[in-house]
């Protein structure tokens, strides 16, 4: 994940099991392609988002503070994501559409209920939420402290999120 959120997809597969401390037959045993590996990393990096999602989807608080839950474990995790909208590879195959779909889904499910209780503008979608996280998981090069600075854009972007007049 290290080298390949450093030094792109094109890594070579010897520096990766450098990294790792094996050697390239067991990477090779583990992940017959590149691709296949890449597509592993992915995976695990949707599989986060959608544990972070499922998190904000059940906070017991108002919606908005379910979409702040999601928000800041995004930004947490910003280090252990290799995702396309973070920098990572473009990998899209069954297994990833399907966790995809099913994080669309459950920030769905967190915005219904925001909608239905009044407190968030009815036009909001689970892609604004993505985009939104997404961008703050990604820093700026000259920030001093980052996630303050995330953190504040957050408050911000919350407080747009209300209902429209």
């Amino acid at each position: 994940m290290e080298l390949v959120r450093r030094d792109g997809e094109r890594v070579p597969m010897a520096a990766i099991a450098r990294q790792a401390s094996v050697g390239i037959g067991t990477v090779y045993r583990h992940f017959a392609t590149r691709e296949d590996l890449l597509s592993a990393l992915v995976y695990r990096s949707f599989d986060m988002a959608l544990a972070n999602a499922r998190a904000a989807a059940g906070e017991p608080g108002s919606a908005l503070d379910g979409v702040r839950v999601f928000l800041t474990a995004t930004l947490r995790d910003r280090e252990r994501f290799v995702l396309p909208l973070h920098g990572g590879p473009v990998i899209f195959n069954t297994a990833i559409r399907e966790v995809q779909a099913e994080i669309r889904g459950v920030l769905q499910t967190l915005l219904d209920r925001g909608k239905a209780a009044g407190q968030l503008r009815g036009d909001l979608t689970p892609v604004d939420l993505i985009v939104a996280a997404s961008l703050l998981s990604r820093p700026l090069p000259n920030a001093d402290d980052w996630d303050a600075l995330a953190r504040r854009q957050i408050e911000l972007f919350l407080s747009g999120l209300g209902p429209l007049a």
